[in-house]
């Protein structure tokens, strides 16, 4: 790789610049910096929407467990159907949506149960 110029400067040199001309502007106002210090970040800031959200939480949940079965049952058997050169039919995909709606659900439940013990927690 091609070393700088050092007629250009380091990236680190220019933005000290650029804050040393910001520090000594007079008319700067406060909404400037809040970028430059945003606000510390709770737990209330983490949370999930609550209650009225079940359905989306549960498609979510299932979407996820899709993208599991993917990767933890899809993907293992197409290599066993590779290697042993034979099509497993259609209790391969069986299987799968049976694994993805399983695991969907038990994620659901999970999650609604991480729920009910931050608001018990609450009190």
């Amino acid at each position: 790789m091609a070393r700088r110029e050092a007629s250009v400067g380091s990236p680190v040199d220019g933005w000290r610049r650029y804050k040393r001309d910001l520090s000594a502007s007079e008319d700067r106002s406060a909404a400037r910096w809040s970028a430059f210090r945003p606000k510390q970040v709770t737990q209330n800031d983490l949370i999930l929407p609550t209650h009225a959200d079940r359905v989306r939480l549960l498609g979510a949940c299932l979407a996820c467990g899709a993208g599991l079965a993917l990767l933890w049952v899809y993907f293992p058997m197409l290599m066993i159907s590779m290697f042993l050169n034979d099509s497993f039919g259609l209790w391969n995909w069986t299987g799968i949506g049976a694994f993805a709606a399983l695991t969907g659900l038990a994620i659901f439940g999970w999650a609604l149960n991480d729920e009910q013990k931050y608001w018990d927690s609450l009190d």
